[in-house]
């Protein structure tokens, strides 16, 4: 596999327009892979992985339209942007684009320099995504492999030696007595030696060898096509130069050690990659009952340690703890993402608030129509999530003062898919996700993306949808006022079984009359922001 990966691969099989945007993408100082046709179009797409890709509808052999299902069905090509250019100008080609798995499309012929925009749009998403694709499997205070991904990587590594032979062998590392250290010294402290220990372990071990925090004080080195005795040198390398290494400057006092279990996966007791984990944990708690600071191999423990004896109390309530966990997990994600939602809103001041108040007059809104609470909690999180996909669109567009034409209106439009698009590797978000694409349906039957009417149209989405546009009508632009309330209140009325859902039209108009100094507080707050932006921008020119 390519580790560096272009920046862009161009199908086309029209010499003329492939050599003229190849040279064009060069001049912007893009890396570019060209191709002719679809065939060795995926043999460069799995070679080199593009952030993204561009292809034309109709190719010789295989289409690009199945160019983009193979992309899709590569597990190895997750990520990868596509984008499609067709002449043809039917609705039914624009839903094959897009349902086949394109991220975006374009009509021949095109304006070179709005296709450049699209690339520089998908190489941001495709960067982003990433980003958060990393986030998701790193360990936040370390940077090291988290606990999921390392057993993905040691499946991989067991899988391995099954199929064409050799060893590999595992070290489990415990810090002793850390708890002491966080109860003593202080969970900063505690984390200061954490984050010493990483480090430590990334310069002992090999470039080949995976390091991971496997949990809380407990770590995990994979080392491949090494044996038990070379794996227990490196552990008793590792263990004796802990307590020089790794140090808290603000506690010279604190002596740090660790125990260790090493395993391997030419045990005869090893037939699974359960059974390797659970060797090593049974030389390392041998380690603790031994007076800790050692190193113990799997092979010198005769008898399994034994395994402690559960209630059944004691069961459900360590499965109460793993859902809380679950919860706080995705909170965790939320706010990292929101983070990302606030940093977007400083490109675009006049609807700093868009994400905020959506999501307000929404939980009223879910609230008010009695739906389950995981499911106002998913309308809440997709609110503040809906317009990430923003971070796609130019700055043009995001800070115009004037109408939007059309073609700005069309980019502007895939904003939801964009933001899908970007929350498609956190499965946490899954709900979120799918309210969020289908924000764009009409109740008649006329939306996009997929042209859903009615009842088909999920929940969340047609009760968002509500909510977004009464906060996108009653807030100033650049360009327009904002309308008063009650106003608003009557066009979404008036566009109900047409745009909206009749009964979220109906149940805004009654959730504003009771609760209206609420919903006009946010308003004007919005509005008060909004002057001080204008006076920011009269004071900077």
């Amino acid at each position: 596999m390519n580790t560096n990966p272009v920046d862009i691969c161009i199908v086309e099989d029209d010499p003329d327009q492939r050599s003229l945007l190849f040279r064009h993408l060069l001049e912007n100082q893009f890396t570019v892979v060209q191709a002719e046709d679809a065939e060795s179009g995926l043999v460069h797409i799995r070679h080199h992985r593009p952030r993204v890709v561009i292809s034309d509808m109709n190719l010789p052999g295989i289409s690009g339209l199945e160019l983009c299902r193979q992309v899709r069905n590569d597990a190895a090509l997750d990520g990868t942007y596509l984008i499609v250019v067709t002449a043809n100008r039917d609705r039914d080609t624009k839903h094959q684009v897009l349902n086949g798995g394109a991220d975006d499309f374009l009509l021949k012929p095109y304006d070179i320099e709005e296709l450049t925009a699209r690339l520089r749009n998908g190489l941001r998403i495709n960067k982003l995504q990433e980003r958060l694709r990393h986030a998701a499997l790193t360990d936040a205070l370390t940077g090291l492999w988290n606990h999921a991904q390392f057993r993905e990587l040691l499946d991989r590594e067991f899988a391995r030696t099954r199929r064409y032979g050799g060893v590999a062998s595992l070290l489990m590392l415990d810090l002793d007595h850390f708890k002491v250290v966080n109860d003593t010294y202080g969970h900063e402290v505690g984390n200061l030696v954490l984050e010493g220990l990483a480090r430590h372990l990334l310069e002992m071990v090999r470039d080949t060898d995976i390091v991971a925090r496997y949990g809380g004080e407990e770590f995990a080195v994979i080392c491949p096509a090494t044996g038990l005795d070379d794996a227990t040198r490196l552990a008793e390398r590792i263990r004796q130069t802990i307590p020089q290494s790794v140090r808290a400057p603000t506690c010279p006092e604190l002596a740090v050690t660790a125990s260790i279990g090493v395993a391997c996966t030419n045990d005869p007791r090893v037939a699974s990659v359960r059974d390797l984990i659970d060797q090593a944990d049974q030389a390392l708690y041998m380690g603790k009952h031994r007076g800790r600071n050692v190193v113990v191999r799997a092979d010198s423990v005769d008898e399994p340690w034994p395994a402690p004896q559960v209630e059944h109390v004691e069961v459900d309530r360590l499965r109460r703890q793993v859902v809380a966990l679950s919860a706080q997990a995705q909170q965790l994600c939320l706010q990292s993402i929101c983070t990302l939602v606030q940093a977007l809103e400083t490109r675009d001041r006049f609807t700093a608030w868009h994400s905020r108040n959506t999501t307000f007059y929404a939980t009223d809104l879910a609230e008010a129509a009695g739906l389950p609470q995981p499911l106002r909690v998913a309308i809440a999180n997709a609110g503040m999530l809906h317009d990430l996909g923003k971070i796609g669109v130019p700055d043009e567009i995001l800070q115009s003062s004037l109408p939007l034409t059309e073609a700005q209106s069309a980019v502007l439009r895939q904003v939801p898919l964009i933001t899908c698009k970007i929350l498609e590797p956190l499965r946490i978000f899954e709900t979120e996700a799918l309210i969020v694409r289908h924000l764009r349906e009409r109740f008649d039957g006329t939306g996009y993306p997929f042209g859903l009417a009615g009842k088909a149209i999920p929940v969340g989405s047609r009760l968002l949808a509500v909510a977004e546009a009464f906060d996108a009508l009653t807030s100033e632009r650049p360009y327009r006022a904002g309308m008063e309330a009650e106003a608003a209140v009557q066009l979404l009325e008036s566009e109900a079984h047409r745009q909206f859902d009749p009964q979220f039209t109906t149940l805004l108009a009654q959730v504003f009359i009771a609760r209206r100094e609420r919903w006009m507080g946010r308003i004007l707050r919005a509005q008060a922001e909004l002057v001080t932006v204008r006076a920011q921008q009269a004071q900077d020119t």
